[in-house]
C-alpha cells in the first residue's frame, strides 16, 4: 500500500478518533467519562490483482488481514473511552487535535443547535484530499449519536457512532 493511501486512511481514522471532541462542541452534553462506539466501513480500496498475485501467500494473507482490520470491505466496530472536559466545549479542541495530528482541515458548520449539529470538512494530508460530512445528534445529555461520510482518492468511508456518558470522573482516561 503506498504512502498516500496510508495517509488518507490515517486521516479518516484520525477524524474518527477525534469525534468525541467534536461531538461535545457546544452540544447539550455532560462533561466526564464517555464511551464511544464507532462502526465504519471503507469501500473502494483494493490492491491491484497483479500485485496480489506476485505476493507470497503468507504476505498476501497479512495484507488482506491488515486491510480488514482497517475496515476495508467488511464493517469494523471500535470502542474506546474519552474524557470530555469543560475546556473541550469551547469549540477549539477539535481543530487543535487535527492540527496536532498534521491535518490541514477546513471545517464548515452547516447547522448548529444544542441538540443537532452538521458539518462538512475538507482535509489535506500528505497531498491526499479527504472531504465529507458529519451529523451529530444529542439523544439526551448522556447520549450522542451520529454519522460521518468521507471521500478519499482511494475510496469512501462510512461511519456510524454513538457515545454514552459513563461518569463525572474520568479516572486514568484522557
Amino acid at each position: 500500500m503506498n504512502n498516500r493511501r496510508r495517509m488518507a486512511i490515517g486521516a479518516a481514522a484520525a477524524l474518527a478518533i477525534a469525534l468525541p471532541l467534536l461531538a461535545a462542541e457546544r452540544l447539550a452534553v455532560k462533561t466526564g467519562l464517555w464511551e464511544n462506539t464507532a462502526t465504519f466501513q471503507i469501500t473502494g480500496v483494493t490492491l491491484p490483482t497483479e500485485q496480489l498475485a506476485r505476493m507470497p501467500a503468507e504476505q498476501r494473507a497479512q495484507m488482506e488481514a491488515m486491510m480488514k482490520q482497517m475496515g476495508v470491505g467488511a464493517p469494523r466496530t471500535q470502542t474506546d473511552q474519552s474524557c470530555i472536559k469543560e475546556e473541550d466545549l469551547d469549540g477549539r479542541s477539535f481543530r487543535k487535535s487535527m492540527e496536532e495530528a498534521g491535518e490541514q482541515c477546513e471545517l464548515k458548520e452547516v447547522a448548529s443547535t444544542p441538540k443537532r449539529q452538521e458539518y462538512t470538512f475538507q482535509c489535506q494530508t500528505g497531498g491526499a484530499p479527504t472531504s465529507g460530512r458529519m451529523l451529530i445528534e444529542v439523544i439526551n445529555d448522556s447520549s450522542v449519536r451520529g454519522t460521518m461520510d468521507a471521500t478519499m482518492p482511494q475510496g469512501k468511508m462510512d461511519m456510524k457512532f454513538e457515545a454514552k456518558w459513563k461518569a463525572a470522573a474520568c479516572g486514568d482516561v484522557e
